[in-house]
């Protein structure tokens, strides 16, 4: 790595059209879509209760509410649905995570041509792409993460307290977003103490620390005081008080699973080794989706990229803060799937994105190296083609299903029934009333739900989604019960939404 260039050199591509690409990708993903993610009905229920009540009863419901209230003002500002409100945030955190993604690249020394194929790689990605119909966190959460990466970058060039405020705004917004950005917040300013062009280096790490360690220090004061105005057994951001609770009870946790993995497929002196081989399977769990939410192809052009030594442009310093924020992505991605035994390939998409900022660079690298160079060429073009036309098409159609269902329902059912659904989106597009607590509380699980007559018995409908692994149970509740079903959306191998009218002289 270089330790040459302290400034940024080339000049920046319009970042004009890069966010108008992305808004335009997000309005075909979304028409394309026929249903709305799972995620996004407490968003809208909590926007829905901020503007009833407030944000207190908001942050009950949801304890991350900033995303819910902004989408909220912006209906209050526009008169727009909160749908559409919701989807229109998420679509410019979209556009701003891009913008802000090739404008890292321009500090990290990116040409115009590195910058042009690390547009068209985050515009592309498949994983990124896949909730843009979605309204969720994780676009805000990124584009501030990725912010606050930049000016961190700019504060090793020139130590101004510019960059610091800035840095500081951006990380704090991330942390409000997500509590992952907590890591970043109070882990990332120590990268600078690996920055070899940085004169006083504890000093600059120091100034980048403590305003984050005052201003979390004023929020937790705060919520202390304020915790005690609440209703007795209520909790002020109870998403924390949850991380504390799976943190501390991490150690029994893990012992209980490792010794049930033992009895279970283990022999003799093997179970000696059971938690061993419950952290090398958990690890390689993490691994895999790593590599998943990368894609494939983007995992073989970064190693050989790698391994071929392509990555000389950028600066040393650079490299170093790069490293440590992957670092820190890497450690908290570690202990979610040791706490939690799972991972899904968007929670490491954050880590991906990273990642990405080499892709750009090793792409670039290929396309203008040596030998046989028509010939990588071709194949960086194909590689973005590829990429490009993966992401123009959507595979929720087949989900149109339930869409259907919900459009039933508003048609059909008189205003004010009620409804009980394992469903959260019939739940909240049949515009039935729901009683949403006890649905929580038995987790939307239909056998579940049919367990309880005290539950479903005093409803006008039922609309259940029937997975193929719950048919029997269902066709043994509708014949238990005398019930028939009024009307069914076949979704084929996602399933089927059965909606049935209760007859309340027959059931009870």
């Amino acid at each position: 790595m270089q330790s040459a260039p302290t400034a940024t050199h080339g000049t920046p591509i319009d970042y004009r059209w890069l966010a108008a690409a992305s808004l335009l990708l997000s309005l075909w993903l979304i028409a394309l879509d026929p249903l709305l993610n799972r995620d996004a009905i407490i968003y809208l229920r909590t926007a829905e209760t901020y503007l009833r009540e407030g944000f207190v009863a908001s942050q009950q419901l949801f304890g991350r509410p900033l995303l819910s209230i902004l989408f909220a003002t912006v209906h209050q500002l526009t008169g727009i649905p909160l749908v559409y409100a919701g989807l229109l945030v998420n679509s410019l955190f979209y556009a701003l995570l891009c913008v802000g993604f090739v404008a890292t690249l321009h500090t990290l020394g990116g040409d115009r041509r590195v910058q042009l194929f690390g547009a068209i790689v985050i515009l592309s990605h498949p994983v990124l792409n896949e909730h843009r119909s979605s309204i969720m966190r994780d676009p805000a959460y990124l584009a501030m993460l990725v912010l606050a990466l930049r000016e961190m970058l700019l504060y090793t060039r020139n130590p101004r307290p510019l960059h610091q405020l800035r840095w500081l705004g951006c990380a704090l917004l991330a942390a409000l977003f997500r509590f992952e950005g907590v890591f970043f917040a109070l882990l990332a300013p120590l990268s600078l103490l690996l920055c070899s062009d940085l004169p006083h280096r504890v000093r600059h790490c120091l100034r980048m620390l403590l305003p984050q360690l005052f201003a979390m220090g004023l929020v937790a004061a705060g919520l202390v005081l304020y915790q005690g105005t609440l209703q007795p057994g209520a909790r002020l951001f109870p998403g924390i008080g949850l991380y504390i609770d799976q943190l501390s009870g991490f150690p029994a946790r893990f012992g209980a699973t490792a010794s049930a993995s033992a009895e279970a497929m283990l022999e003799f002196t093997a179970r000696e080794d059971a938690s061993i081989a419950l952290l090398a399977a958990l690890m390689a769990i993490l691994l895999l989706n790593i590599c998943r939410a990368l894609t494939w192809p983007w995992v073989i052009t970064l190693f050989w990229g790698w391994r071929a030594r392509l990555l000389t442009r950028l600066r040393r310093d650079d490299h170093r803060v790069l490293l440590a924020h992957l670092a820190i992505s890497l450690a908290y991605l570690a202990a979610f799937t040791l706490i939690n035994r799972f991972m899904l390939e968007r929670y490491a998409i954050h880590l991906v994105v990273f990642l990405l900022f080499y892709l750009a660079f090793i792409l670039n690298a290929l396309w203008q190296s040596g030998g046989r160079r028509a010939l990588r060429q071709w194949v960086v073009a194909a590689l973005l083609v590829g990429m490009s036309l993966d992401t123009l098409h959507n595979r929720d159609q087949e989900k149109a299903f339930m869409r259907d269902a919900a459009e039933w329902l508003v048609a059909n059912a008189p205003p004010g029934s009620t409804l009980a659904s394992n469903e959260q989106y019939l739940a909240y597009f049949s515009g039935l009333s729901v009683d949403w607590r006890e649905a929580g509380h038995r987790g939307f699980d239909l056998r579940a739900m049919l367990a309880s007559p005290e539950f479903w018995r005093n409803q006008d409908y039922l609309a259940m989604r029937v997975r193929r692994e719950d048919r029997d149970a269902w066709e043994a509740f509708l014949h238990d019960n005398a019930l028939r079903e009024t009307a069914v959306f076949d979704g084929g191998r996602h399933g089927r939404v059965s909606v049935v009218a209760l007859d309340q002289r027959r059931v009870e």
